[in-house]
């Protein structure tokens, strides 16, 4: 009885395409940007503003940051500034006026200019008047908010070293095919820590009876942490997104290492080897460029090796 040989499969090396690095290059600066928010956020004292008009010729302005709460004070109208401004010429002795020049608030009433004046935010006078709970989440809301410029910095040094690496194509390749993924991770981490952060925030804007009043809302600096997030969002979306079409070999995503061989073909035994220009080559047997310069690169060390090999055996 005849022995019949089954079809083997024909071995087909599954080659990894890299990254381009356009994605990579927008992904450089939404992070910067976001890192730029992320620090506006933590720093510049006005997360919720509190104003207030109370009957009277003054109004106040009090801005509360994560470490610092800034209030203004100054006259409602240009008549209340003429009612602040004394109705004769002040005569002082020179030793009280040089104290009353030493109280910037005091002068600058005196002209009728607003005045500001900022201090640490929340004290521990105002913890133990307010309770714990308040400070528990501001502190929180304070350490989360810092602890997410950690992966941004991580995300940062890893895209530097994508642009500022040097070495073989091979390697730079690799780099960018990898990167793509610790980027993506840092910065859901960032996007995760900022939105429990502002929700602190907001928890705590809409549950403390200190922001209970009309003129209480969120201002800037939660606008910059929300713009922050949505940076980060977006980063993580575009390098998914690219990342994945660059592994199914997609050649918008992976560059010219996707795209079609046209002098090259796939051997039965899995073997990239040349053909004439104008060959029509079966889909089955079509490789693209990144396999054909794989397949250069083990040539050539293998070339190295051998060489190397009978140069130490003469």
């Amino acid at each position: 009885m005849p022995v019949r040989l089954a079809d083997q499969p024909r071995p087909v090396r599954r080659y990894k395409h890299s990254l381009r690095k356009s994605p990579y290059l927008v992904s450089m600066v939404f992070l910067l940007a976001a890192t730029v928010f992320s620090v506006l956020h933590i720093y510049v004292p006005d997360l919720i503003r509190v104003e207030a008009y109370p009957h009277g010729p003054v109004g106040f302005i009090t801005q509360y940051g994560l470490y610092r709460r800034c209030t203004t004070t100054f006259p409602k109208s240009d008549s209340d500034a003429d009612f602040l401004r004394p109705s004769q010429p002040l005569t002082l002795s020179p030793s009280f006026e040089e104290q009353f020049e030493s109280v910037p608030s005091a002068w600058a009433m005196k002209k009728g200019e607003p005045v500001t004046e900022c201090e640490a935010f929340p004290s521990r006078s105002e913890c133990q008047l307010f309770g714990e709970r308040f400070c528990v989440l501001w502190s929180t809301s304070g350490y989360l908010a810092q602890l997410s410029l950690v992966p941004c910095l991580l995300a940062l040094a890893s895209l530097l070293f994508i642009f500022l690496h040097r070495g073989q194509r091979t390697a730079r390749a690799r780099a960018r095919r990898q990167q793509w993924k610790l980027v993506t991770v840092t910065m859901i981490i960032h996007l995760v820590l900022q939105g429990v952060d502002l929700g602190l925030v907001a928890y705590v804007f809409g549950t403390d009876e200190r922001f209970s009043v009309p003129g209480a809302k969120l201002h800037k600096a939660w606008s910059f942490g929300l713009v922050s997030a949505i940076l980060s969002l977006a980063i993580s979306a575009l390098l998914s997104f690219t990342g994945i079409a660059a592994r199914q070999g997609k050649p918008w995503a992976a560059g010219k290492s996707a795209r079609q061989a046209r002098r090259h073909r796939r051997t039965r035994s899995g073997h990239v080897v040349p053909v004439p220009e104008g060959t029509v080559i079966p889909e089955e047997e079509v490789v693209t460029v990144g396999e054909v310069e794989a397949a250069r690169g083990a040539v050539d060390e293998r070339t190295g090796l051998l060489e190397g090999g009978l140069g130490r055996g003469t």
